[in-house]
């Protein structure tokens, strides 16, 4: 049993890890998640470590992200065995990350005797920074309710959080390890690690005021945004009745509301999938009608180029006349749904996979204008990604001095179905509130929908798969966030520091300065 202890220690970490995550409603196992397999690899070699994170990664991803299943199933058509199989694979390369996070501790700790304590928290954020996550899950997003914490991704973005938080598991770590070794508690450990999470949440606390203030002072715009409720199969059965829908729930609500109430409307993505004109200079009142309000839409939209048709994601903007005044087209699409990677090169790969789309990506990140104010744009699942998010963001300031005012977010999660999938999207959406302190507002066709405020507060919302509308304020905010300045210069200056104690392990000396003999490795490579 002794010598299995280790690999059931790597289970409880990836339990722990996607139970404490978004969605399950117990953050504080996040505090601790990585302890069990910190304390599995004390001892192991390096390629023993690989192994058990590899073992606890792949668990917490496929907990994580288990409604991979359901897509692959309902949109893949794939029987319930491979939609298994297809998880399977999905958070073994996921949980790739977490085997080279547990080498690369196993490494640092053997070659120069370096505490986990310490390398655990700068390993971790390097690897979720340079790591190819589809669909990126900072650990950090975990503690979206704690305000007070979150607020220092204006200055370090989210892998900010995710540094203390996993500081956080190698203090507890440290401590274990001392108690069970009947050593003294490290104290001063201990107090450097409280000083820093004090610090974290006195600036938080305060910086929560002041933007509290500076929302109470912006000027609002009112916006509606229009969530009928139906999924992707109900679209494309019947693609009029669809948008006649999104016409009549906009309609109604207008009606019971004063005529000054609302100053844009907001449908989600794809809301039209007739293919439009990228020339379009009005709506065509046959299919969008009058709705007498300024409307922001998902689309798809095409155009001739050398002769071949050319579609893109697009999110079109048109005012009370029916005029189109702007457009923005999806730069990041999804891989294997949208588009597949390198399918240019090699078009036979649409032939074997045949239900995926052959979109092409956007190229330009200017936001849209809404009479004195600029919107930033993005499109479904791009607002995870924090980099293209910030590229929209800094997107003319040159001319206009400063960021867009607010972000817009059109999305379509009913792919995942009645799913927490949803959910983990919002939340990991609104640390871009923070990172730019920017309203964001996401419209989606079966929700979440939300209007998340430049705090990250995720308290004016719609339920999910429920046919309603919801309307409120948008600060249009000013200013520029450290963040906005200097981007992921967090991530990044961990990641070469990581990069380069990784390199000096490979130097045959020790911290004396002392030549490692063939035996001392070894003993190393055998622990």
């Amino acid at each position: 049993m002794k010598k299995f202890l280790p690999w059931l220690f790597c289970v409880l970490a990836g339990t722990q890890m996607f139970s404490g995550y978004v969605g399950h409603n117990r953050f504080f196992l996040e505090w601790f998640f990585l302890v069990p397999l910190l304390w599995a690899i004390r001892d192991a070699s390096p390629g023993r470590a690989f192994l058990m994170g590899w073992t606890a990664g792949t668990i917490g991803h496929a907990g994580l992200f288990y409604w991979i299943a359901h897509m692959l199933t309902t949109f893949a058509r794939l029987a319930p065995v491979f939609s298994v199989a297809g998880l399977i694979v999905f958070a073994a390369l996921n949980g790739l990350s977490y085997a080279i996070i547990t080498w690369a501790i196993c490494r640092l700790r053997l070659s120069r005797g370096w505490s986990v304590w310490w390398t655990a928290p700068f390993v971790w954020t390097a690897v979720e920074n340079v790591y190819p996550f589809i669909f990126p899950n900072y650990i950090g997003a975990s503690q979206y309710l704690l305000l007070p914490l979150t607020q220092i991704a204006d200055i370090t973005g989210i892998l900010g959080i995710s540094f203390l938080l996993i500081w956080c598991n190698s203090t507890f770590y440290t401590v274990l390890e001392s108690l069970m070794k009947h050593r003294k508690i490290p104290i001063k450990t201990v107090a450097v690690f409280l000083a820093a999470i004090t610090v974290t949440v006195i600036y938080g606390t305060t910086r929560i005021k002041q933007v509290d203030a500076e929302v109470k002072a912006a000027p609002k715009i009112r916006t509606m945004m229009v969530q009928a409720g139906l999924g992707e199969a109900t679209k494309y059965n019947d693609p009029l009745g669809f948008l006649k829908l999104h016409i009549n729930m906009t309609q109604e609500a207008i009606s019971k509301k004063p005529a000054d109430d609302i100053d844009l409307v907001i449908w989600p993505e794809s809301v039209s999938i007739y293919p439009l004109s990228r020339k379009l200079k009005k709506l065509p009142s046959d299919l969008f009608g009058n709705i007498g309000k300024p409307l922001l839409f998902g689309t798809l939209t095409a155009e001739r180029n050398h002769g071949k048709i050319q579609r893109y994601v697009s999110a079109m903007l048109a005012d009370e006349q029916n005029a189109v005044t702007g457009l923005y087209d999806k730069r990041n699409l999804v891989p294997f749904a949208e588009d597949i990677p390198l399918g240019d090169i090699f078009p036979e790969l649409y032939d074997w996979l045949p239900y995926t789309s052959r979109f092409r990506p956007g190229k330009s990140p200017a936001p849209l204008h809404f009479k004195n104010y600029r919107l930033s744009l993005n499109i479904c699942y791009e607002d995870l990604f924090h980099r293209l998010v910030r590229q929209n963001m800094i997107a003319g300031i040159p001319d206009d001095k400063e960021p867009p005012h607010a972000m817009v977010n059109l999305t379509n999660d009913s792919w995942y179905g009645d799913t927490v999938e949803p959910l983990e999207h919002l939340v990991s959406a609104s640390f871009r509130s923070i990172e730019h302190r920017r309203a964001l507002v996401r419209s989606t066709n079966t929700g979440i929908s939300a209007i998340i405020d430049p705090v990250g507060r995720l308290d004016q919302r719609t339920g999910q798969w429920t046919k309603e509308t919801l309307t409120g304020e948008v600060p249009m905010m000013s200013g520029r966030t450290f963040f906005s300045y200097a981007g992921n210069w967090f991530g990044w200056s961990i990641t070469a520091f990581v990069l380069a104690l990784i390199v000096f392990t490979f130097y045959p000396f020790d911290q004396t300065g002392k030549k490692h003999s063939g035996n001392d490795k070894r003993k190393a490579s055998n622990r």
